[in-house]
């Protein structure tokens, strides 16, 4: 199944969210003819333009950010663990500043020759908003969940340990999901960040 398909809730068909308005501006020409016999003002209200939300509603929402974070952890294991190589594989599952950053973090991996092995799981996801009009489409859901890195170690080009002892196995992160450019009612990893306010761990 295409990615595109997974992200989209299963109990309705979505539809395109952002819509682009085009305004019609009328331009005044100055000339010899006469001018027109003005038309009455028209008491009939203006037309308005609704579109109908992709989720519907706030369970909806945090399903597909669950499910999209989900896809986003399958693919960074499987990348990770073969030391960085050929990271656009994460541009399905990201977008943005974020999805830049990491790939440069994969280049940086690779670089210095680092592998991970086992896998990171997460829980206790919890919904912080939902906003699908966000302007430039990011930050469209943010959710707050638990980061369990327990089972994941990371090793260098000797399969040495590079993982601090005192390391915490459990982060609270604050996940901020965008829509997919090109891809209608699609949410990707757009923001990631450790969460100080508790209560999710």
């Amino acid at each position: 199944m295409a990615y595109g398909d997974r992200m989209r809730p299963h109990s309705r068909n979505f539809v395109p969210k952002l819509v682009m308005l085009a305004a019609a501006f009328a331009w005044g020409v100055s000339g010899c003819a006469a001018a027109p016999e003005p038309t009455p003002p028209s008491s009939a209200p203006a037309p308005t333009t609704t579109v109908a939300p992709v989720f519907a509603s706030n369970e909806e929402a945090l399903a597909a950010a669950t499910e999209a974070y989900a896809a986003y952890e399958e693919i960074f294991t499987i990348v990770a663990a073969e030391g960085g190589i050929n990271p656009e594989r994460m541009k399905p599952v990201t977008s943005g500043i974020y999805e830049k950053g990491l790939l440069q973090e994969m280049e940086d991996i690779r670089a210095k020759g680092l592998r991970a092995i086992g896998e990171a799981t997460f829980d206790g996801v919890r919904l912080q908003r939902v906003d699908e009009m966000a302007p430039g489409g990011v930050g469209v859901v943010v959710v707050y969940l638990c980061s369990d890195v327990s089972q994941v170690d990371v090793l260098d080009a000797n399969s040495v340990s590079q993982v601090a002892p005192a390391r915490n196995p459990r982060t609270a992160l604050e996940v901020g999901f965008n829509w997919e450019p090109g891809a209608d009612g699609v949410i990707t990893v757009g923001s990631r960040t450790v969460w100080n306010g508790g209560g999710v761990c």
